[in-house]
């Protein structure tokens, strides 16, 4: 547990810019079948964007209609109206232990990463998990 995050978090990036459409962001989440995407301005962390904030949106389609629905709020939202704003950061010092901690008392599943204010990666529960699985017998 006192393992630096450094060697777990992600840091091949798919971000977005306050102001994108939610139809890009759910082409990132399709594409690289990823849950959270951070969202910033120039290396400053403004929010995160989760899978489920989309589905959430989405609702349920039941027809044509509601699916017509669906699309047009995709093509007219910006990340910024349903992202989650100033959302709880880890450094790439901090320790496995540290995240663990921040996640469970705040009942987030990913952490943007800074280093020196600038954001470099994302860790999430399924990062750590990954790790521990992989690392279980050694």
């Amino acid at each position: 547990m006192n393992i630096p995050i450094d060697s777990i978090i992600s840091r091949n990036l798919k971000t977005l810019h306050p102001k994108d459409k939610l139809v890009r962001a759910k082409e990132i989440f399709n594409e690289f079948d990823i849950h959270h995407i951070p969202i910033h301005v120039m290396g400053d962390v403004r929010g995160i964007l989760s899978l489920g904030d989309i589905l959430f949106l989405e609702g349920f389609t039941n027809n044509t209609f509601d699916e017509f629905l669906k699309n047009k709020k995709l093509q007219l939202t910006t990340v910024d109206e349903v992202m989650t704003s100033r959302p709880f950061c880890a450094d790439v010092d901090d320790l496995v232990s540290e995240v663990l901690e921040t996640m469970i008392e705040n009942r987030v599943n990913a952490l943007p990463v800074k280093e020196n204010d600038e954001l470099v990666g994302i860790i999430t529960t399924f990062d750590i998990l990954k790790y521990f699985k992989n690392n279980l017998n050694n």
